[in-house]
């Protein structure tokens, strides 16, 4: 019998009755068969109160005590979840990530899962019960070390274990009823994707979809794993998130991501502290952020862009010296309150562009920069007209032509 993975997040167990209606779900696909792993988050904002916490107690607390902290969020639900089972007559019994053998690199804060190792959920399946696992977290099988993925990495966590039981459903339950042509808060016309690839489904994540953890859909593209995105609030079948398929619309989505920060280091490619080392040393020391840009002209100077949260780039900023080396060749710029605007789809090029230049000229949107990728027109635009700017795309690409005159005339 195939095992189904849940995932429930924050919003989905904030407080005693979403624990109990939760539980209820849980108990109905019990009682038609499935054998089921139950991921939880953090209930409500709780990690973000717990981050709070930390920094009232320390300006620089360490990644080690952080991750030691923040992953009491996630225990505190299970648990929960595990006695609203119980109250309901199904047998449970809940798991912190290393008690699950969930096995990760030693990188505190952004951990990366190395290999699950599900002995102890195999054994309770087998003996009945409804396993549920604490997300976003596990350790490091040489020193033992407890470690977290990285803001929504419950859903990683889903996805891993759903690999792990091969073939296995993946259902990701979130407020939403699923992804999303837009982010609803700030277009008003955005509609629910019935399907979506794993191409675009991760380009759509990794660019401000805040629906799933970018890496969860990477994840389920190379472990081959269906994923379905749904709401916990009622029954709506959402999205199915697999293969893509041979053909695919020009535009499936678009994607806001502000504000954010972004640090450009420019120095000599092969000097002190050559381009590659400065490269490697981010990525060991501030795993959270992302390297979107490596050029380098023919004069070998070089300029690397990263861009992330503000703490995050703060952070490196508070430390490039030590990173870049006794050279001195690099400097680091750093800029908050960036704001980005993208066109997802297959098949972008010149001509979506062009519209989508004619669509900011329209809305009074100016363009600060432009960089496309194989599944992307990326768009960086001033902050204060980030959300102008994600309508009048989605008026343009994603909605009728009369909603597009509506939305000209705003």
């Amino acid at each position: 019998m195939a095992v189904l993975v849940q995932k429930y997040g924050g919003t989905s167990v904030d407080g005693p009755e979403r624990i109990r209606a939760v539980a209820r779900r849980v108990a109905a696909a019990h009682a038609a068969g499935d054998r089921l792993v139950v991921v939880v988050s953090a209930m409500g904002q709780t990690t973000d109160e717990l981050l709070s916490l930390a920094r009232r107690v320390s300006q620089a607390p360490s990644p080690r005590e952080l991750d030691m902290l923040l992953t009491t969020g996630e225990r505190v639900a299970m648990a929960l979840l595990a006695m609203a089972l119980g109250d309901l007559g199904v047998p449970a019994i809940s798991f912190t990530g290393s008690q699950s053998g969930i096995l990760t690199d030693g990188a505190h804060r952004a951990a990366r899962i190395t290999a699950v190792r599900p002995e102890r959920i195999r054994a309770e399946l087998e003996r009945g019960r409804v396993v549920i696992v604490a997300g976003f977290q596990g350790v490091h099988p040489e020193t033992r070390e407890i470690t977290t993925l990285g803001r929504g990495g419950s859903d990683t966590t889903a996805v891993a274990l759903a690999a792990t039981f091969a073939p296995a459903i993946c259902e990701i339950y979130t407020d939403v009823p699923g992804v999303l042509t837009a982010d609803p808060r700030v277009v008003t016309g955005a509609r629910l994707l019935p399907r979506i690839g794993y191409r675009l489904c991760s380009t759509l994540a990794h660019l401000g979809g805040r629906v799933l953890h970018a890496r969860s859909v990477d994840l389920a593209a190379r472990a081959r794993v269906p994923v379905r995105v749904r709401s916990s609030f009622d029954d709506a079948p959402g999205t199915l998130i697999e293969e893509d398929a041979m053909e695919s619309p020009h535009v499936t989505a678009v994607a806001l991501r502000a504000p954010c920060s972004i640090a450009i280091a420019q120095g000599v490619a092969g000097g002190r502290g050559e381009a590659r080392g400065i490269i490697t040393a981010v990525a060991e020391a501030h795993p959270e952020l992302e390297l979107i840009a490596h050029e380098q002209d023919s004069g070998a100077r070089a300029a690397l862009v990263w861009i992330g949260e503000r703490d995050e780039v703060d952070a490196l900023e508070n430390g490039f010296r030590a990173l870049r080396g006794p050279g001195g060749e690099w400097k680091l710029l750093c800029e908050h309150g960036a704001a980005f605007v993208s066109l997802v789809g297959l098949g972008l090029g010149a001509r979506a562009a062009a519209d989508a230049e004619a669509a900011f000229e329209r809305a009074g949107v100016p363009l600060v920069a432009l960089r496309v990728t194989p599944t992307a027109l990326v768009f960086r635009v001033p902050a204060e007209r980030a959300e102008a700017a994600a309508r009048a795309l989605h008026a343009a690409f994603l909605e009728p032509a009369a909603a597009r005159t509506a939305a000209g005339s705003r």
